[in-house]
């Protein structure tokens, strides 16, 4: 299905609104991320993993990352709602001021997740964000490629996430070498008969949104010259 052909079906997908109690002062409370991350899965249609997203990152991850495999309608499930308006700006919106504090690294570590973990959340955040966002259409342009490649290549997707966070942990003065490596292995796994080049380009900023959650000083960008624009 074609991007422009989205538009009208997306259009008239009804908005919905919100009804936790807002943060006045900008510092996140366990009772509103709650509510806000309940919001989200229900908008999402989360049911298979306990809690909310912010608690259990992987199993999250794996379960919106299962609804890509039936393409756009699938992509359309995890950014339901209306164009440009997709279930996580909608997340983002409930949590009001208290958005940048609920989540950031330090506010999981503080509530008790381990470093890791919480670096997995911020990170799944980001993945979906650019994928209905950003990347909306790179994916929408080319839903038989990320179908197959979401069906059937989900063990490589996670060895290379496995392999970056070893290579991190085991070597860090060299992490920008390794977020490359990193960028490149989805690169490569976004690249086969039903993709082209924008694809592969979908596939490697979605990694980088990933990994630049931490590594902000690594200057490494996806090529995107198929595309009207680039992300930062």
């Amino acid at each position: 299905m074609s991007f422009l052909a989205l538009i009208a079906v997306l259009a008239i997908v009804p908005s919905i609104s919100g009804a936790c109690t807002p943060s006045t002062t900008g510092t996140c409370t366990p009772d509103l991320l709650q509510c806000c991350g309940l919001q989200l899965k229900a908008d999402m249609g989360l049911a298979n993993c306990y809690g909310i997203l912010a608690f259990e990152p992987e199993c999250h991850r794996q379960e919106i990352e299962n609804m890509y495999i039936n393409g756009t309608s699938g992509l359309l499930k995890v950014c339901n709602l209306c164009l440009y308006t997709s279930a996580f700006n909608n997340y983002y919106e409930c949590l009001g001021p208290a958005r940048r504090d609920c989540t950031s690294i330090s506010y999981h570590v503080k509530a008790g997740l381990r470093l890791s973990d919480a670096v997995q959340v911020v990170s799944m955040y980001k993945q979906f964000g650019f994928a209905c966002g950003a990347g909306f259409e790179g994916f929408s342009n080319n839903d038989a490629c990320m179908s197959q490649i979401f069906s059937t290549k989900q063990t490589q997707i996670t060895a290379c996430r496995t392999k970056f966070a070893n290579n991190i942990l085991a070597d860090y003065k060299n992490h920008c070498m390794y977020f490359q490596q990193y960028t490149g292995c989805f690169n490569a796994l976004f690249d086969h008969s039903l993709c082209n080049s924008e694809s592969s380009w979908w596939g490697c900023e979605y990694a980088r949104q990933s990994g630049r959650v931490v590594l902000h000083d690594c200057n490494l960008q996806c090529s995107c010259k198929f595309l009207t624009f680039c992300t930062g």
